[in-house]
């Protein structure tokens, strides 16, 4: 898939789909590799302001960022970790932008620990 801007669906178990973008611009390495392995599908986790997946995505640090803001996509490169913002906070280091689900974050905050999360190519 190419462009900029990859479309994608966050499904959660017992929860609404949520359609969402994975930014190539943000740290494109990163999000090509993220691409490859969709879908990707894992129990939800919660830390402090974030849900998030363990994946088998093994990936250095490209492009970190401080700051994260409520709906955005993140790789956390020590756990493997693939999560989204449900407010704005800083980031813990190593931490990778990677895309958006904007308001999609209402949504997912609803979520419960355990839960399935399966996030996977828009197709039209």
């Amino acid at each position: 898939m190419s462009g900029a801007r990859i479309p994608i669906v966050v499904q959660v178990e017992g929860l609404e789909k949520v359609e969402g973008e994975l930014h190539r611009f943000a740290a494109p390495l990163t999000v090509d590799e993220v691409v490859k392995r969709l879908p990707l599908e894992g129990f939800i986790a919660r830390w402090q302001n974030a849900v998030y997946i363990i994946t088998e995505i093994r990936r250095g640090v490209e492009k970190s960022v401080n700051k994260l803001e409520k709906g955005d996509i993140f790789y956390w490169s020590p756990e493997r970790a693939i999560g989204i913002s449900l407010s704005q906070y800083a980031a813990p280091s190593q931490t990778i932008k990677i895309g958006s689900v904007g308001e999609g974050a209402q949504e997912i905050a609803k979520a419960r620990v355990g839960a399935m999360m399966r996030i996977f190519s828009k197709t039209f």
